[in-house]
């Protein structure tokens, strides 16, 4: 159970990283993984002073200030249980890391002075405690900022160095100098081991973050679908179906011997307008005539039927040689700039152009109508229109291009350009979910 007080709590020390995921950001990751690796460095470091009281008391007993020593060796446990069962929030990450490192190597050159420096019987050896500078840098590595390692590997040497020259009688140079290089190329180690780590931290954060990302767009995107499913079916067939009701009204409300020929007439032509409004729509929202038929006669159809409801004529060019991986988004493509054509452009004349060469597929479709409008594109993405914009993402995500401007004298030309799989296979995969803009959507 935790207590807490003020800005510090107290709560049994746990191994791992937060049950509550953290903010979603870096710097969160960051303060959770340090909080996480000073609780596992304080339980290591602890265990280490006891193993050495152990050995300072069976094996390489202090020459000088044996009670000072022992009194320190068990204050840096008192600290370090202290820091395994508390979290300040206002403690920053590079505190927490470099802040142990300091009193580690306070504790041990301290020690280590204050003893001689030799054991009792010898002095062609260091006592226990100049081996602990080699695990300064090592529990140092926990942490990832490859600059406190380092450090944690430069002071240790230095506090080696002084506190050898230090000591009396002076230890053997020759010793000295070795266990001070070795010391200096573990500590290289541990600064590359964490330069490593926080890179791969680093990538990890990048992936989920772009995960992130991607996970807005398709959220967008689906959004835009059920936006543009709801727009045809408002814009299109429920007004024949309304228009119908009323011819049927005007039907049932006759009187007996009252001519209806024409109602009906109207009645019938409506429920066909209705019905090829919702073929239409079907088509575009779910277009399995690209896999039954193939992309030209798909788009032919398409056009054709766009036409009709737009009233304006076609210019249509197709060189395709089979089928490709990116004919579905193609002619998603194609239903988006057909549809905002319908909608938007009052066209009289539209020009549609595919293209597909062994490394490239291109679609283009250029009309004669009003045009964009300046802003009109970043006006329909801040009111929630996204079709440009995830057109483009999707375009270039592959690797390809996508361009919509203006022409002269008057109308708008859209394109996509989309690379292929070299040895491409005779059918693509699942297209991505949503829908992409076309001209001014």
């Amino acid at each position: 159970m935790a207590r807490e007080y003020g800005s510090v709590r107290f709560a049994l020390p746990v191994f791992r990283r937060t049950d509550t995921p953290p903010d979603g950001s870096v710097g969160a990751v960051m303060r959770d993984h340090t909080w996480l690796a000073l609780r596992i460095q304080s339980a290591a470091r602890i265990g280490i002073v006891l193993v050495v009281f152990t050995m300072n008391m069976t094996v390489f007993p202090p020459r000088e200030h044996a009670t000072i020593a022992y009194v320190i060796e068990w204050s840096v446990v008192v600290v370090y249980l202290f820091l395994l069962l508390a979290q300040w929030d206002r403690l920053t990450p590079v505190v927490a890391s470099l802040g142990p490192v300091v009193l580690d190597l306070a504790a041990i050159t301290t020690v280590l002075m204050l003893t001689g420096g030799f054991p009792k019987d010898t002095s062609k050896y260091i006592t226990l405690f100049d081996d602990l500078y080699f695990l300064v840098p090592i529990v140092a590595a926990f942490q990832l900022f490859p600059y406190v390692t380092a450090f944690a590997g430069a002071a240790s040497v230095v506090a080696y160095l002084g506190a050898a020259i230090a000591a009396e009688p002076a230890p053997d140079w020759v010793y000295l100098i070795s266990h001070a290089s070795f010391l200096a190329m573990v500590s290289l180690c541990c600064v590359l081991f964490s330069a490593i780590q926080r890179s791969r931290v680093s990538t990890i954060a990048d992936l989920v973050r772009q995960r992130s990302e991607l996970l807005g767009q398709v959220i967008s995107l689906e959004e835009d679908e059920r936006r543009k499913i709801s727009e045809v079916l408002h814009d299109g067939a429920l007004q024949s179906v309304l228009a119908a009701k009323l011819d049927a009204e005007e039907i049932s409300e006759a009187r007996p011997g009252e001519d209806v020929r024409e109602a009906l007439v109207r009645l019938e032509a409506t429920l066909e307008d209705a019905a090829r409004q919702l073929r239409f729509s079907v088509t575009e929202l779910h277009p399995d005539q690209v896999e039954l038929a193939g992309l030209e006669r798909a788009l032919r159809s398409l056009f054709e039927e766009g036409a009709a409801r737009g009233g304006f004529e076609l210019d249509m060019e197709f060189r395709i040689a089979g089928p490709t991986p990116v004919d579905e988004l193609i002619f998603r493509a194609a239903g988006e700039f057909l549809s905002n054509v319908v909608k938007h452009a009052e066209a009289g004349r539209v020009r549609v152009g595919v293209d597909v060469t062994d490394r490239t597929a291109r679609l283009e479709v250029v009309d004669d109508g009003k045009g964009i409008a300046p802003g009109q594109l970043a006006a329909k993405a801040a009111a929630g229109h996204i079709g440009v914009s995830s057109q483009r993402v999707r375009a270039e995500g592959m690797g390809g291009r996508f361009t919509l401007e203006n022409v002269q004298p008057r109308g708008t030309a859209a394109a996509i350009e989309l690379p292929l799989r070299p040895g491409h296979p005779d059918r693509s995969p699942d297209p991505e979910p949503g829908p992409g803009p076309g001209p001014g959507g």
